[in-house]
């Protein structure tokens, strides 16, 4: 540049032309490269002079940190012919170099970011397109290990992942084919021991099973019983027409067990007699299913076979009884008097030893139970369940009522509930109950809660868990829910909702009544409840071995799914060592009023 500004200045020094060699100088300087420009004149001593008062750049402190540049200057002597006539001296402006070298920083900048985003937005759905069989596979491995078993995944181009793919499907197949197996396992052992193979009923052991707790129990509780007997069925036993005879006693089976609800154990005792156990019965309930039973009966058996002895039913109520031969005894002989008197067909054995409670209708319970909603006469205790070490683990919440100084368990009233909106009126009480209990006593806890199946499928308690689940999540390790198994093995869509609610807000569930009825349990891996509590017929009779083999079978199951198992009415230390041999780890039951336990 300076030689360029040399040529444009000699013709002006030349003819002495001060104006033009401003004019040239100052056309220079404007274009901004140079930071001062001088030129001294020999002849008179005299210099044009242009410097630039403020050479500050529009790039920042740093960036001129990082690449400094050095201010040049560059003179050079200009001739006249063969004299020297002028000395041009030029500084670059170094602002002008930092501005340029900003502006094209910026430039490659914005392109490389451009470039990097296009860049990196085809790398990702390239990454999605491969790795989409990954994501399937991990979320088949997560399903997995919460034994959930779908569809195999579909197979895939790429050889590594088609082995991955491979190998995760015979996996899942190979985990759900043994959980199928294990549960095909427990139901042919249950029906091998417990059902009776024509009608498909519970047989007379299972039925001992169910009775004997209530014979042992220290609470004094009551059931009801009533042995039915069906003549023209024994009479084609005894004239040899079997296979007549199996199917008329199956098909009447069939007919009878619907009259019956879950709660009850329905049983074929002989080969021409049914026994039903009906706990906490009263008098009204066990008169009415008798009626529907002999109705039923009437209608169904064969024409002109029809007369006062042709079906027969015996009953009473179970209270204080302890001897099973006894009961037997009394059954046999209420079903014998119902047989011999003209024109009865039922026969209460010792009506007039019935407690009063037995003999409340539905009705009074009913509103026995909404008064004392109302009276804050509802009351909860806590029973703890324990571990072998006799550590507490948690509570269980039993509700009951006292009224004039007299109590009133649940079990006296909670069937005349069923099917009415005072059932879940009642678990809403009893839920907001033991709510207060968490927030005064926080020591006793976890505690858990039964909730009846008709509060389960009612609209208006499932609008009241909703919004009690989304205030109070500070409850959700104190607070346990339990389900009786009919929901589960009965109307498994709506309960999935309930327990799918209680998931989503952490909260904890178990399953109670456990192997009550010959229902496949492979709802287990679909549900994953916390724990499940054994119905207490399993935990008796652990000397014999079709019950143990059973048994074992169930805890195997519970086991393989991570999920816990409780065993109820234990109410003795060598019943708790028998069972903690099969892996059972909670026990719960009135053994835990006898020993001194320890917190957890």
């Amino acid at each position: 540049m300076i030689s360029a500004l040399n040529i444009a200045l000699t013709p002006f020094i030349h003819n002495k032309d001060k104006v033009g060699l401003e004019s040239v100088i100052n056309a220079s300087f404007d274009s901004g490269f140079y930071g001062s420009i001088t030129l001294k004149i020999n002849d008179n001593n005299s210099q044009i002079q242009r410097k630039t008062l403020n050479q500050q750049s529009d790039s920042p402190e740093w960036f001129q940190q990082i690449a400094p540049f050095e201010e040049l200057t560059e003179s050079r002597v200009l001739m006249d012919g063969w004299m020297q006539a002028a000395t041009l001296t030029v500084t670059n402006n170094t602002a002008t170099a930092y501005d340029q070298l900003w502006a094209l920083t910026l430039r490659l900048l914005t392109a490389f970011i451009i470039n990097s985003l296009l860049a990196a937005i085809s790398m990702i759905i390239i990454l999605r397109v491969m790795f989409k069989p990954l994501k399937k596979i991990q979320k088949r491995a997560n399903e997995i290990s919460l034994h959930k078993f779908g569809d195999p995944i579909p197979q895939v181009n790429t050889r590594e992942l088609s082995d991955v793919i491979q190998a995760i499907n015979y996996m899942s197949k190979h985990i759900e084919s043994h959980y199928l197996q294990s549960a095909d396992e427990l139901k042919r052992l249950r029906m091998r021991a417990y059902q009776d193979p024509v009608t498909e009923l519970s047989n007379r052991e299972f039925f001992i099973t169910k009775l004997e707790p209530w014979l042992t129990s220290s609470t004094h509780d009551h059931c009801g019983l009533w042995l039915m007997k069906v003549d023209v069925i024994e009479d084609a036993y005894k004239n040899k027409e079997f296979d007549k005879a199996d199917s008329m006693v199956k098909k009447l089976a069939q007919k009878l067990n619907s009259l019956v609800d879950e709660r009850s154990t329905f049983s074929r005792f002989s080969r021409s007699e049914f026994i039903l156990l009906v706990p906490h019965c009263n008098y009204e309930y066990l008169q009415q299913v008798s009626e529907m039973a002999l109705n039923l009966t009437n209608e169904w058996l064969p024409s002109g076979s029809i007369n006062h002895s042709s079906a027969s039913i015996g009953m009473m109520i179970l209270h204080d009884q302890t001897d099973m031969k006894t009961v037997f005894t009394q059954l046999d002989n209420a079903l014998t008097q119902a047989r011999q008197q003209s024109g009865l067909q039922t026969f209460l054995f010792n009506k007039d030893a019935i407690l009063p409670e037995f003999t409340k209708g539905k009705i009074e319970w009913q509103d026995f139970v909404k008064q004392g909603i109302k009276n804050q006469q509802v009351k909860i205790r806590l029973q703890p369940a324990i571990n072998k070490e006799q550590v507490i683990l948690h509570y269980e919440a039993f509700a009951y009522l006292e009224v004039d100084n007299i109590i009133y368990t649940a079990n006296h009233f909670i069937t005349a509930l069923e099917d009415s909106d005072v059932a879940y009126q009642f678990d809403n009480h009893v839920l907001k109950l033991v709510s207060e209990q968490l927030a005064s006593n926080p020591s006793k806890s976890p505690i858990t809660v039964n909730i009846s199946k008709d509060s389960l499928h009612n609209g208006q308690f499932v609008v009241f868990l909703t919004q009690m689940l989304k205030a109070n999540p500070h409850l959700s390790d104190t607070l346990v829910f339990e389900f009786p198994e009919i929901c589960f093995t009965r109307h498994l869509e709506k309960t999935k909702v309930i327990t799918q609610l209680l998931v989503q807000h952490s909260f904890k569930f178990g399953i109670d009544n456990f192997g009550h009825s010959f229902s496949a349990i492979d709802y287990l891996h679909q549900v994953q409840p916390t724990y499940v509590k054994l119905d207490f017929s399993y935990t008796n009779q652990l000397d014999d071995p079709a019950n143990y083999d059973v048994l074992a079978s169930m805890t195997r199951i519970a086991k393989s799914l991570e999920v816990g198992m409780i065993a109820t009415h234990v109410e003795s230390l060598k019943q708790i060592e028998q069972l903690a041999e099969l892996d059972i780890q909670c026990f719960q039951g009135f053994i835990t009023d006898k020993l001194e336990l320890k917190s957890n």
